[in-house]
């Protein structure tokens, strides 16, 4: 197998095939960029203005109002509709303890049928009840990104469908563009993989493998993120989908004045689906204090500012760099572009025998072997001056640059709980050194970029504040609550 792996990659690339490679998968991200656009969620606007109840459930609901995304609320509205509808128990907390006790119930109305997303969560609820005394909520608790989490998702997607307001966002139609070009793309590399190049040592060709080796582990992530996508089974919203939202936004602007945020699940009378619905329109703050079930979206969040409620999406940028301060960055940017160019011109002299003679001497028999160990520490050579060379272009432009943004914090989140590394590789990268993900609104966008702050400019959710940091880097050089003065 090595050797085959080495065979397919030992020719030279090279040649006009490569350079359409590369232009290829740039077409291939922006077809891919622009069928994500073009199956987005469209964003409804408030129809009618009844305040009565529709006929979806909770969890439809949810996802209706989220983008077409199931999130915590979704779960935790459906426990609480089915409580309302007398399958299940909610008691108060008990003692000193805030977190609310469920049991089973057998007061349902007769004729009342649960649907396959609202029977599973029962059956998690009896799954759980072992005794006669009602169990606290956290022992429901459920890992979002685990299999239960997916079944539950895919049952309320599923049903969604089958009411006509859902539909599969990746059709065919919409995977055939991205997939061609990268098809188209993976061919003409294959192509240039010779190139007709003449025979070049690897050390003489290092940065043209490079860019063919980038080219295809970008070819591979684009293929690998549309399977995810299908098989995933993400969905958007249908034409009646997107009108039954606009009626449910009338519905949330009822249940706002109502002033159901605050209350508990444990105090809502049999028969009253609002506390429900109010969850699943993410308006029930009381809700989630009793009913810890799983954590909200990190990217999805309800906004009140600006006066009315809205959907934000919440970014956090992860590369190299973000969170640094500027002269950090500037300084160890420069420090590891300086050190990669020195390193590399000194290895790349051994894999070519004009430097370290004296090891050469000592071990000729194995003069190859010390080629290709040279050769490879080369390679390796080009993450940190790729990287410091970014850092402390980032850093000099933030250095004496800031963004000003007076709004509410509406997420918080730890690196380790949203980084697409491994929970064990981030810690290590991050070492003991405090970092938070900090995402202020102030009413301007949909979209909110989360900068990094440090423990000193650390700030909780709902607290409003005037946040200074670095457009680039992210670094929050200064955070005040509002009504706080703090010291510099």
């Amino acid at each position: 197998m090595i050797g085959l792996s080495w065979d397919f990659f030992a020719p030279t690339p090279g040649g006009a095939m490569l350079g359409v490679a590369v232009i290829l998968t740039f077409g291939a991200y922006a077809a891919f960029w622009f069928a994500e656009r073009l199956s987005a969620p469209r964003r409804p606007e408030v129809v009618g203005s009844s305040g009565a109840l529709r006929s979806e459930s909770p969890a439809v609901v949810n996802v209706l109002l989220n983008d077409a995304t199931l999130t915590a609320e979704g779960m935790r509205a459906t426990m609480i509709d089915l409580a309302a509808r007398g399958w299940l128990r909610i008691l108060p907390p008990e003692d000193d303890d805030e977190v609310s006790r469920v049991r089973p119930a057998a007061t349902a109305l007769d004729g009342d049928s649960l649907l396959p997303h609202e029977r599973l969560v029962l059956q998690h609820t009896l799954a759980r009840f072992t005794t006669d005394r009602a169990i606290p909520a956290r022992h429901l608790a459920v890992d979002i990104s685990g299999q239960w989490w997916a079944r539950f998702r895919r049952l309320v997607y599923a049903e969604g469908r089958r009411a006509g307001l859902l539909t599969r966002r990746w059709t065919p139609l919409i995977v055939a563009g991205p997939a061609a070009v990268a098809f188209f793309a993976l061919l003409a590399w294959n192509a240039g993989r010779d190139g007709g190049q003449p025979e070049v040592a690897v050390v003489d060709s290092l940065e043209r493998r490079l860019v063919a080796l980038s080219v295809l582990v970008a070819l591979v992530v684009l293929v690998a993120r549309i399977v995810l996508r299908i098989v995933r089974g993400e969905v958007t919203l249908t034409d009646a989908g997107v009108a039954a939202a606009g009626r449910w936004l009338a519905v949330r602007t009822k249940l706002v004045e109502a002033g159901l945020g605050p209350m508990a699940p444990s105090s809502n009378d049999i028969g009253d689906r609002r506390l429900g619905y109010a969850t699943a329109l993410c308006l029930a703050d009381g809700a989630a204090v009793e009913l810890p079930l799983a954590r909200e979206d990190h990217h999805l969040v309800w906004s009140s500012v600006g006066g009315t409620g809205r959907l934000v999406r919440v970014r956090y940028p992860w590369r190299p760099g973000y969170g640094l301060h500027p002269a950090v960055a500037l300084g160890g940017g420069l420090a590891a572009f300086l050190i990669g160019l020195r390193l590399r011109r000194f290895f790349s002299d051994v894999a070519r025998e004009q430097a370290w003679d004296s090891l050469y001497e000592r071990f000729s028999q194995q003069d190859w072997l010390i080629g290709d160990v040279a050769t490879g520490i080369t390679a390796i050579t080009l993450i940190p001056i790729l990287f410091g060379l970014w850092t402390a272009l980032a850093g000099a432009a933030d250095m004496f640059n800031t963004v000003d943004r007076t709004g509410v914090v509406i997420r918080t989140r730890r690196p380790a709980e949203i980084s697409p590394l491994p929970r064990p590789v981030i810690r290590r990268i991050e070492g003991d050194r405090y970092s938070l993900y900090v995402a202020i609104d102030d009413g301007r966008s949909e979209v909110v970029t989360a900068w990094r702050a440090t423990e000193r400019t650390a700030m909780p959710e709902d607290v409003d504040a005037v946040v200074r940091a670095t457009p680039i880097l992210g670094y929050v050089r200064k955070a005040t609550p509002i009504g706080h003065v703090l010291p510099d």
